[in-house]
């Protein structure tokens, strides 16, 4: 079981599979908010018959291990890049879920010579949050999920909410193994790990030179977001709710594909 020691001394878990021939592309797959390396065994088994493909469980979360402190997404971003050198993957399309959406972005911003390409699957691009502020759309939505968390019964509403991230029509199993995973984030972890998403991502997306594919579960305002990427193409996946990835397996590997085959 591969792990990577950071200079403050994080265990960064990771697995690399599939094929490597010539300059072929890796794919990095990041996860979300809670989330594990596990939730793209979809995409693992399906482009390993093709790639090289790398996941990687961000600090604290899945298998690997924290000092305490480094949750933002700077320093998700060296981590993941420091993985990638010392898996030997010079060449990648950094593919982001949903929370991992910002050490995506800048991930690609910090290490352009290792980030080729970009994919974010079902994740938003806003201004700096200001949380408190009614004008602030996102800042709405982390500072009462924060304050649910941090409440009494911060457990069952950490749950609650994680619950809510999977669509009707999701295989009830696969939801229910997630919600698990999710559950075994220590609280204040968890809490800390919502802070890393108060960041302008629409800054940093201003300084991405890279490709990027948006793919998404529901509508996006598209006209914003390519106002703020240089180049961006758009997909949308039916059928499923906050993991496309596990939800619509096919779709969001479909979406994929397409978008690495043009590269």
């Amino acid at each position: 079981m591969p792990y990577l020691t950071t200079k403050d001394g994080a265990k960064i878990h990771y697995k690399i599979q599939g094929k490597q021939s010539g300059r072929s592309l890796t794919l990095l797959f990041i996860h979300g908010w809670c989330s594990n390396l596990e939730h793209w065994a979809p995409q693992a088994k399906y482009f390993g018959r093709s790639h090289r493909v790398l996941r990687v469980d961000r600090r604290g979360l899945g298998k690997s291990t924290t000092p305490g402190s480094g949750h933002t997404a700077q320093q998700h971003a060296d981590d993941i890049a420091a993985v990638a050198k010392a898996a030997g993957c010079s060449r990648v399309v950094a593919i982001g879920h949903a929370g991992g959406a910002p050490a995506t972005l800048e991930l690609a911003r910090r290490h352009p010579r290792l980030v080729k390409a970009v994919v974010i699957v079902d994740a938003g691009m806003y201004p700096q949050p200001k949380i408190g502020d009614p004008k602030s759309s996102f800042g709405m939505v982390l500072g009462p999920m924060i304050d649910a968390m941090q409440g009494a019964h911060g457990k069952a509403a950490f749950k609650q909410m994680y619950q809510g991230f999977f669509g009707p029509k999701c295989d009830k199993k696969v939801a229910r193994q997630a919600v698990a995973d999710a559950m075994r984030t220590p609280l204040p972890l968890a809490i800390e790990e919502l802070k890393v998403m108060n960041v302008s991502t629409q800054r940093i997306a201003e300084d991405v030179d890279q490709p990027v594919l948006w793919l998404t579960a529901s509508g996006v305002d598209q006209a914003y977001i390519s106002k703020h990427l240089k180049q961006v193409q758009f997909a949308q996946v039916v059928g499923s709710g906050h993991f496309p990835q596990l939800e619509v397996p096919e779709q969001t590997n479909a979406a994929i594909a397409t978008f690495v085959t043009q590269l």
